[in-house]
């Protein structure tokens, strides 16, 4: 019986082991399973949009800042029940500390900045501002004889 050598076959079995490593290690389906704070980022004429679902979460443990056109998020949701009165028999909840920065894609005037929080939702609406203008720098040139005269 003839088989047809497939040299790609040793790469696809790797791969698939690989798989198999990843899953034992890393037991997460998807990226809002590892990640909670999974963004949206839209704009309009007038701002950059960034929502986000922060469920159970107070919006006095919610901290929003930005820095060189990056905007980061970072909040704690805190389990309000007794963990030793309780059989558990599964826990999917997490709880503690979590943040995610996003770069923004426009220039955004993050004084006039305005974060709402309704039914587990984040919104924050930063205002555009206009693009920093171009800054020319004109070029000097010495002229030869002055740089002959003091390289002497």
């Amino acid at each position: 019986m003839l088989m047809r050598y497939d040299r790609f076959n040793p790469f696809r079995e790797m791969r698939r082991m690989m798989d198999l490593v990843e899953r034992e290690l890393w037991p997460f389906e998807d990226e809002a399973a590892v990640n909670p704070l999974a963004l949206d980022v839209s704009s309009d004429d007038k701002h950059v949009i960034v929502r986000t679902a922060i469920p159970g979460v107070k919006q006095e443990d919610i901290n929003i800042e930005v820095r060189d056109d990056v905007l980061t998020i970072s909040a704690e949701s805190r389990a309000e029940y007794d963990e030793q009165k309780e059989n558990w028999h599964r826990r999917e909840l997490r709880y503690g500390k979590f943040s995610r920065a996003v770069r923004l894609p426009e220039d955004v005037n993050f004084e006039k900045a305005e974060a709402e929080l309704e039914n587990g939702i984040l919104t924050i609406r930063l205002p555009k501002t206009e693009p920093s203008p171009v800054k020319k720098i004109a070029v000097k040139a010495k002229k030869l004889l002055e740089a002959k005269t003091e390289k002497k």
